[in-house]
């Protein structure tokens, strides 16, 4: 926030500036403005802000909420840990209700943090009149970020004692992506305004407290749901033994298929369905952005100094295209996305080992190099399906656009190569290492990488920062224009990591 502040002002310091943010923003397709909110006094500091960054506090804080929440309970009862601690005399209650109360505290902080930042941002940067931020409004921004953190959260929470952690955490994460497209796509699609209603994206859209306006009634009202959400997980954690979940019925592939004889194959068949469903949400994401490139080009043509800007900046890029427009508009935020898709398939690599598995597995005549590799690759071919997913939709959307489907198809299979980099380093301190540092080991390369490149913008660091992050080094492959660094070096950075933790493996304890 402090450096999205202080970039902004720099950016954005003039009157003229400012109006002509306006009116790009009002000049906006409607599709664009839903998503990123309605564009509320954005001559003033605490306008823009509130327009260009609550989108990243809205999706990205909330996955903290929600793998915290899903796993404070249900992690320590499938290690067998929550029922010796169940044994000392505490109330399931009293334990439900600390471990709750550890992860509130830890958010409280955070907020405050934040609150405190955006408050200091408006005394720092104010560069115009009305540019300062009043405590009431960042604390009104504080409270509007908790409520869109712990919804999602209070579901993994309340369904970790029913489902487990890994569907509790999968239930939370749909919901509330689910949420943001309904709210974000309800403009261009007629059924998504219809359900609009049950996202709480809608009923807070009101609330843009850092612009001056303020709309307490659905806050509230979401944090009162969202109590009793966690209300009920604590209920529902007293009431049931512990670890017992339930097995929700899913189509599952004949045994012949599942690989089970060889570690690559069963890998691979244990992550697919996971797989399947990053690729589907992704791809479904790829499908609406692709159906606005038509209003896109529409916009530009209309504002003709727009499109003399966009022509200086992106002069490689045909913007009225499919491809052209998400490579503008998706890329970015897909290869997060997917550095988050490599985090779920690594953690379940990872989960063999933590499990007790792997012990059992290595019994038998296979050594461990072997057995690393192949399940090395069967994570890696898990990844590279989410991605073909991801291409098939994207090569959709572009033909029922009337636009070349072949190039941004080929070209979306970047998001495997970002995805098998960083899952080849989990993998490698996996293997130097332990195992349940490998999945926080990509999710940490992935937000780094993403704020190495915010920092360097916004500051305007040296090149060589800039560099550092493996996204600005792939080209703009979905208009064919291909960097070959950034290919080598995922490649690389894959097949070195396979390869460094099958020897680390060898050097270490299982489960050491």
């Amino acid at each position: 926030m402090l450096v999205g502040a202080a970039a902004i002002a720099s950016a954005f310091g003039t009157v003229e500036t400012r109006q002509q943010m306006v009116g790009l923003a009002t000049t906006l397709p409607a599709i664009f403005q839903s998503m990123l909110g309605p564009p509320v006094a954005l001559d003033t500091l605490g306008g823009l802000i509130e327009w260009r960054y609550q989108i990243v506090l809205g999706m990205l804080l909330p996955i903290w909420s929600i793998l915290a929440l899903s796993g404070s309970l249900a992690s320590e009862a499938d290690r067998g840990s929550l029922e010796l601690l169940a044994t000392t005399g505490i109330t399931r209650r009293r334990l439900a209700l600390e471990k709750l109360s550890g992860h509130l505290v830890s958010v409280l902080i955070v907020l405050v943090a934040l609150a405190l930042v955006v408050w200091l941002s408006g005394i720092a940067f104010a560069t115009l009149p009305g540019d300062a931020i009043s405590p009431a409004a960042a604390f009104g921004y504080a409270a509007l970020t908790a409520v869109l953190m712990l919804a999602p959260g209070s579901i993994a929470f309340a369904a970790a004692p029913f489902l487990g952690r890994g569907a509790a955490a999968g239930l939370a994460a749909f919901t509330m992506v689910a949420g943001y497209l309904v709210n974000g796509f309800h403009d261009s699609i007629e059924l998504l305004d219809t359900i609009r209603p049950l996202s709480w994206y809608a009923w807070t859209a009101d609330h843009i407290p850092l612009a001056g306006r303020y709309d307490w009634a659905p806050v509230a009202g979401l944090a009162v749901l969202t109590t009793a959400v966690l209300a009920l997980g604590v209920v529902a954690f007293e009431r049931r033994d512990v670890g017992s979940t339930i097995r929700l019925p899913a189509p599952r592939l004949p045994g012949f298929l599942l690989g089970v004889r060889d570690p690559l194959g069963r890998t691979f068949a244990e992550r697919l369905r996971a797989s399947a469903m990053w690729g589907i949400a992704i791809g479904l994401y790829v499908l609406l952005v692709a159906s606005t490139a038509s209003s896109l080009a529409d916009m530009f043509h209309q504002v003709p100094a727009l499109e003399q800007v966009m022509r200086a900046l992106y002069p490689d890029i045909d913007y009225t295209s499919v491809g052209g427009v998400l490579q503008l508009v998706f890329v970015q935020f897909g290869l997060i996305v997917f550095g988050f898709t490599a985090a779920t398939a690594v953690a379940g690599w990872a989960s063999e080992e933590s499990s007790g598995r792997l012990e059992i597995l290595l019994s038998a005549p296979m050594t461990r190099v072997a057995w690393f590799v192949r399940s090395g690759l069967g994570t890696f071919f898990a990844i590279v399906l989410s991605a073909a997913i991801v291409s098939g939709a994207t090569a959709l959307g572009a033909a029922s656009q009337g636009s070349d489907a072949g190039q941004p198809a080929r070209g979306a299979f970047v998001l495997a190569l970002y995805g098998l980099a960083w899952a080849g380093v989990g993998l490698a301190v996996g293997g130097l290492l332990r195992s349940a540092l490998a999945a926080p080991t990509v999710i940490v390369l992935t937000v780094g990488s993403f704020l190495i490149e915010l920092f360097a913008t916004a500051l305007k660091l040296p090149d060589w920062v800039a560099d550092l992050a493996l996204a600005s080094h792939y080209g703009r492959p979905l208009v064919g224009s291909w960097d070959p660094v950034g290919v080598v070096a995922s490649l690389l950075l894959a097949f070195g990591g396979l390869v460094i933790g099958a020897w680390g493996l060898t050097r270490r304890d299982i489960r050491g």
